[in-house]
């Protein structure tokens, strides 16, 4: 089998839809959102509150330092001994964590924070601390472009929380969605921006929100395209290193890329909440795509499911945190591993967060590489569809164990599983 080989019909129109829906219809379409509501005073904290068994154990600020780090620019321009070093630690951490760190990245941080200043905070629930923290990270910068963006971050922070509706995402996938919808079980406690990464896309959305402010909607655009276009590329390069080390073709799974395809951005808020130890900012899940990097700043809440433990990844300005989707787990045959991941909040200092998402085609049926198939590795998953993986998962509310779903026999590896381990 190969990794993608029949292309379904005509695939564009899920994501023209999301574009060019009405402002005044896609409102109406759209879920109510958990932080919507709280904001609006019609949800209490306790309706976030986990059962005891969901809640989380370990505080936001406690961390483990042991998650592996890999040096990009060493594999880019590195010794051969340099570059294969860092490469196998690359694969080892891909296997076992799901999640690495990568150092020298050649991202400036200066787009991140200024970026993350400009998305969540309104008139009507700022948060004065939350303000002055990135007041002061993003003034540590002398530079023109920093100044330009911390100013219209000023006059997206005014504005009130209808202006943000107009772009709540119809389908919990593009656009704003603050928390989760309250008919799910599941109450999240955040508020996020999902951006399709598209001019078009762009456009669409900082027309809604500004459609007044015509040159601050040009240089919004702009710092957004300054950070997610290089997140691109680091993306594919690290997905192309990753599927030479498993012995394939170098572009065997970024050949699948389209315009079609699932590459997003995210920018999340989680505000402070007043009972940290009942809630979660998102719980435990895995990501849908290939890959995911993420830029957290240093308030700390993101914990990583390994050998049965949460550990806390401890955020620093040096390196971001990459981690493997289920995309790409399925796709090489489970040697890749889709760690649960979740947020955890506190009740002293709102955490922002924003990640890049790198996906192929919706609509190509993927498939699992012959030589990634062996007597001691048989096929374990099944031919799929990007789309229909993340329709499964929301549809089911985001389960911690999607990728289960696209097994040949999801039914009997459960409890062949359930017999071995207990």
């Amino acid at each position: 089998m190969t990794a993608g080989a029949e292309k379904q019909p005509e695939d564009g129109s899920h994501e023209k839809q999301n574009v060019h829906l009405d402002s005044t219809k896609q409102a109406a379409a759209s879920p109510v959102y958990t932080m919507q509501a709280f904001f609006d005073g019609k949800m209490k904290v306790e309706d976030f509150a986990r059962s005891e068994q969901e809640r989380p154990t370990v505080p936001h600020d406690i961390f483990d330092d042991t998650l592996p780090v890999v040096d990009i620019a060493a594999i880019k321009d590195g010794t051969a001994e340099e570059r294969r070093a860092n490469v196998v630690k690359m694969l080892k951490a891909a296997k076992s964590w799901g999640f690495f760190k990568i150092s020298n990245h050649e991202i400036p941080l200066q787009v991140v924070l200024s970026n993350l200043q400009l998305i969540f905070v309104t008139a009507d629930h700022a948060c004065d601390e939350a303000a002055t923290f990135f007041q002061k990270r993003v003034e540590s910068s002398s530079t023109k472009q920093v100044k330009r963006v911390k100013k219209n971050g000023k006059q997206f922070f005014a504005l009130p929380m209808e202006r943000k509706l107009p772009v709540r995402a119809p389908d919990f996938v593009f656009g704003y969605t603050g928390g989760s919808p309250v008919n799910w079980k599941s109450k999240w406690w955040l508020e996020a921006l999902m951006i399709k990464v598209t001019d078009e896309a762009l456009d669409d959305m900082i027309g809604q929100v500004f459609p007044d402010e015509k040159d601050f909607g040009v240089r919004f655009k702009e710092d957004l395209k300054a950070f997610f276009s290089p997140m691109h590329e680091l993306s594919r390069f690290i997905v192309e290193e990753l599927t030479e080390a498993l012995g394939l073709e170098r572009d065997t799974f970024t050949r699948l890329e389209t315009p079609g395809s699932n590459c997003t951005g995210r920018m999340n808020h989680y505000p402070v909440c007043p009972n940290p130890d009942s809630v979660l900012g998102i719980p435990p899940h895995a990501d849908t795509q290939l890959l995911g990097i993420l830029h957290q700043d240093d308030t700390g809440g993101l914990q990583v499911l390994k050998d049965g433990e949460w550990v806390g990844i401890q955020p620093d300005d040096s390196t971001f945190v990459v981690n493997i989707g289920d995309t790409f787990q399925a796709i090489t045959n489970g040697i890749l591993r889709s760690a649960a991941h979740r947020a955890v909040v506190n009740a002293k200092k709102d955490r922002y967060s924003t990640i890049y998402f790198y996906g192929i085609d919706n609509s190509i049926t993927l498939t699992v590489p012959p030589k990634l198939i062996t007597e001691d590795r048989p096929l374990k998953y099944r031919p799929f569809t990007v789309r229909e993986h993340r329709k499964y998962i929301v549809d089911n509310e985001v389960p911690i164990n999607a990728v289960q779903h696209l097994e040949i026999n999801p039914e009997a590896t459960a409890l062949f599983l359930e017999k071995l381990f207990g």
